[in-house]
């Protein structure tokens, strides 16, 4: 394939796709949650990011065919497993796009939310389909706005900053910490779109777990310094903020006007929503191949090599779940399916033949093991959709294969 991603554009897929809605809105029901311990909870929701990065690294230095968990599990795991692993990234990633998708709107057109989150989903798979170096260059310009916004925010919080804090304890009993961890988890889960790229990154084996390491650590540090300006900062009006971003600014920029805070919210929000359309689409695509998925989704465009019929698909259903309108919700299922998608990527980089990876097991029963602890934190409704969807999809395929099998 010509016209392949570079180490720095992958970078910035990256960047784009964890530095989304997720860092403007998740912090304020995270803190109502933590309390004092949000940076607690962003360690906890860091580390276990880390180790799953690790685990994606190390599966996709051997394995380079797109598809992300779905193409590991396939190797050492099994094709159930790679079921798995496929529908929690669809099902996670389908939620995720359409709480971001009304994120942009709520930010930009809050009265037109709906025809607007729309619009945005039509005009950045349109992008994708025009190929993955126009993703690539859509990234670069809108993560790196994203960047240079929240350095700016963090700049401006230590320079002029008047330092409170929040005067509550963690929701302990309710196991507060663990579930504002998975609710901070949605806004790192984006790492997992690098994966996605295989071979259409050059020299994948080795410039994925580097991309996804220089993507990463950028992001946790801008997470981990915000977890601890935006309560110091705000105090207990964090906890009841509908725009933390813009009631962080108010305080330390007063000067800075809350309409570019919006555009620029709206701005990461689109970066983020492209990344996460692009790699939905290729991990249908794959699974298409596979015959996991009806055929037509592996259809590529001769041209780019873009599965423009999965991009579409998927994009249709990320604007059916448009159409509740119900933000709430959707981030616990989007954090339930990816952790879920996450648990079986350990799984399979446990069961990885120990002459292909220095890492020790340890490190991925670790990851394995947190990742089942805050898929179980989140709040009870996802936690009850997200079962119900899973084994709704699983009893579909394994009817389908009977139907096959009779015929």
């Amino acid at each position: 394939m010509t016209n392949k991603l570079r180490l720095d554009q992958a970078v910035f897929i990256g960047l784009a796709a964890m530095l989304g809605a997720g860092v403007f809105v998740v912090f304020a029901p995270a803190a109502s949650l933590a309390g004092s311990l949000l940076p607690v909870s962003v360690l906890l929701a860091g580390f276990m990011a880390y180790l799953n990065a690790a685990s994606i690294a190390q599966l996709a230095a051997q394995v380079s065919r797109p598809g992300g968990a779905y193409s590991y599990a396939q190797k050492y795991l099994s094709q159930n497993w790679a079921f798995l692993a496929g529908s929690s990234f669809l099902i996670g990633k389908v939620a995720s796009s359409a709480a971001i998708a009304l994120g942009v709107a709520g930010y930009l057109f809050p009265e037109q939310a709906i025809p607007v989150a729309l619009l945005s989903v039509v005009v950045m798979a349109t992008i994708n389909i025009l190929g993955v170096n126009r993703t690539a260059f859509g990234s670069l310009i809108l993560g790196g706005i994203t960047v240079l916004f929240l350095l700016f925010a963090i700049v401006s919080a230590l320079v002029f900053g008047e330092f409170t804090a929040i005067n509550s304890s963690p929701d302990l009993q309710g196991f507060g910490v663990l579930t504002a961890a998975a609710l901070v988890f949605f806004a790192f889960a984006g790492y997992a779109r690098v994966a996605t790229l295989g071979d259409e990154l050059k020299d994948s084996k080795q410039n994925t777990g580097k991309a996804i390491a220089i993507s990463f650590g950028i992001v946790f540090a801008i997470y981990l310094a915000l977890s601890y300006l935006m309560p110091a900062v705000l105090g207990n009006q964090l906890r009841f903020s509908i725009a933390p971003m813009i009631d962080f600014l108010a305080v330390t920029a007063p000067w800075f006007p809350a309409t570019a805070v919006s555009i620029v919210a709206g701005i990461a929000s689109l970066g983020s929503l492209l990344a996460l359309l692009a790699g939905m689409s290729r991990t249908a695509s794959v699974m298409g191949e596979d015959g996991e998925l009806p055929s037509m989704f592996a259809i590529r465009s001769k041209k780019v090599q873009t599965p423009w019929v999965a991009e579409i698909s998927v994009s249709l259903l990320v604007m059916v779940l448009i159409l509740s309108g119900d933000l709430v919700w959707a981030i616990g299922l989007s954090s339930f399916a990816i952790l879920t998608y996450y648990t079986i990527a350990n799984l399979a980089a446990y069961r990885q033949p120990r002459t292909l990876s220095s890492r020790s097991q340890v490190w991925s029963i670790l990851g394995l093991l947190l990742c089942l602890s805050l898929a179980f934190s989140v709040p009870l409704t996802s936690l009850i959709v997200g079962i119900g969807l899973l084994v709704i999809v699983f009893a579909l395929r394994l009817g389908l294969s009977r139907i096959k099998k009779l015929s």
